[in-house]
């Protein structure tokens, strides 16, 4: 009888500051019907109680290995997750947010032969009732249907976490560390490169709203970072006809972005100039698409037209739809 050996999933977590939230976490990881893990916590240089809390999960299952090292940012904690990864795949859980037991299986199956599988995410809100769906479905979408889904924001999100990869799709890159964002700025990369890209509205992971989160944090110069990545996104697409108008339609809802939460400080004029020319020159075009959701052309109809308007109706808009 030959005996077929189950493929090795290298799970990377980034641990800094997550005390309250570590257990849970790996619990939630450690519980896969999936059982052919490497776990990975990487010890970001973190300053409460995390540190050992990584220690004894390595103590107490031995498919967790932990690496301790000075901080350098969730990017950084990323790639030395990667560089350490033995699996042929690698999935990124950050250290807040908890999985399904179903979510690595889930993803393998639905991976086949492609290169990257991707699931729908819960969003958890503390004191609010939340649950895992399951689906058979799964959509295979090849690299130039997957980037436009993700650029016109129309599908999955752009996040690191929530997408399984074949670790091949690591050889050659990383994430860009100190930058914010680091997830969409490098997507469409792996997408690119990738043969096919499966998705299944299966919602498997737990994302947790939390008020002191990277995404909840008011505006300050690092959120300009978004800039720069619209500038990349539109060099990529510059000599691919087929992604250039889902370049543009991102780049300006990224323009947008800055110009409706950045608050009036010198420090960030320049970048709100940015902005707001990014917007001018390429929002009129991009209201001519019909793939930009309803809510980016409203905004952009009121740009042009009502901008006072358009930031009183932004106080309502839910950014997670």
């Amino acid at each position: 009888m030959i005996l077929v050996t189950k493929p090795l999933i290298s799970v990377v977590i980034p641990v800094y500051n997550v005390e309250k939230y570590l257990e849970a976490c790996m619990e939630s990881v450690t519980a896969q019907t999936y059982e052919n893990l490497q776990i990975i916590l990487v010890d970001d240089g973190t300053k409460d109680r995390s540190d050992r809390i990584c220690d004894a999960w390595a103590e107490r299952d031995g498919r967790v290995q932990v690496i301790h090292q000075q901080n350098r940012g969730l990017s950084g904690a990323r790639n030395t997750g990667i560089e350490a990864a033995e699996g042929e795949y690698i999935l990124f859980v950050d250290s807040d947010d908890v999985i399904s037991p179903h979510l690595c299986q889930t993803l393998l199956d639905a991976l086949g032969e492609g290169d990257i599988a991707i699931c729908d995410p819960v969003h958890v809100f503390p004191g609010k009732d939340w649950e895992y769906t399951l689906s058979d479905r799964v959509v295979a979408m090849d690299p130039t249907d997957a980037i436009c889904t993700m650029w016109y924001q129309t599908g999955f999100l752009p996040s690191a976490w929530g997408k399984l990869y074949r670790r091949s799709l690591w050889q050659t890159r990383r994430f860009t560390e100190g930058r914010l964002f680091e997830d969409i700025d490098i997507m469409h990369e792996l997408l690119y490169a990738a043969k096919t890209v499966a998705y299944t509205p299966a919602c498997l992971y737990g994302y947790l709203h939390r008020e002191d989160s990277i995404t909840t944090k008011k505006f300050s110069v690092r959120d300009l970072d978004i800039l720069l990545i619209a500038d990349k996104i539109l060099d990529f697409a510059k000599d691919k006809p087929s992604l250039m108008r889902a370049a543009k339609a991102y780049a300006v809802t990224a323009g947008l972005r800055v110009c409706l939460n950045a608050p009036k400080k010198p420090e960030l004029a320049q970048g709100i100039a940015k902005a707001g020319n990014l917007v001018k020159t390429m929002g009129r075009e991009v209201l001519t698409d019909r793939n930009i959701r309803r809510k980016n052309r409203l905004a952009l109809q009121l740009y042009f037209t009502c901008k006072p308007l358009m930031r009183l109706a932004y106080r309502f808009v839910n950014r997670w739809k």
